[in-house]
């Protein structure tokens, strides 16, 4: 049993990667849950999915017991921190997205804040957005969040049916790209659910 928090802001990817864990999971016949959270309906707006695989009744991960959060963005990490469990992990990609309402506030970007409360996890920096780039297309920053993930040990799911649901859920023709990112986003935790614990 597996409890994920995916964060982030519209146009990340963030639903599509959830969805990809969910359809890895049924294909290899485990129940996945999944629930989502939108902020303002727009490019932008800030987005939360809850996805768990296993025996669980429902979709919402109580306060304080998901395993992981895999944040496409620093603020959006603080604001879901609180469902990580004692000893959870944080895959990070350390990318700052001022929010819409920030901006029309003419407010800074809370870096202090953020720099603090992530400074008490137990925190992985994953550079997707920059490993994106090297490949040579910006989309495919959720795919390295996901190698990141896979990379832990903690979703329980098989290479193959995760490589499986990421072609059923992409064009073809984008899939070449998106599995390197998949391969860069493995190398990136130097991490195993063996030494997370």
């Amino acid at each position: 049993m597996v409890s994920i928090v995916f964060a982030g802001v519209g146009g990340q990817g963030v639903i599509t990667v959830a969805i990809m864990v969910g359809r890895a999971a049924v294909a290899e016949g485990k129940n996945a849950l999944m629930t989502e959270l939108h902020g303002m309906a727009q490019r932008g707006g800030r987005i939360s999915v809850e996805v768990r695989i296993g025996d669980y009744k429902s979709a919402i991960i109580p306060t304080g017991s998901a395993d992981a959060l895999v944040a496409f963005e620093e603020l959006e990490a603080v604001r879901n921190i609180s469902k990580l469990k004692e000893g959870g992990i944080v895959l990070l990609n350390r990318r700052r997205i001022h929010p819409v309402s920030m901006t029309i506030r003419l407010q800074n970007y809370p870096e202090d804040i953020v720099e603090e409360r992530l400074g008490r996890v137990n925190k992985v920096d994953v550079d997707a957005d920059q490993v994106a780039l090297n490949l040579g297309n910006k989309k495919v920053a959720n795919t390295v969040m996901i190698g990141a993930l896979y990379s832990t040990g903690i979703l329980g799911i098989n290479e193959e049916s995760l490589v499986s649901a990421m072609k059923e859920s992409l064009p073809e023709k984008h899939w070449a790209v998106n599995m390197q990112a998949f391969e860069e986003g493995k190398k990136l935790t130097g991490l195993s659910v063996a030494n997370i614990a």
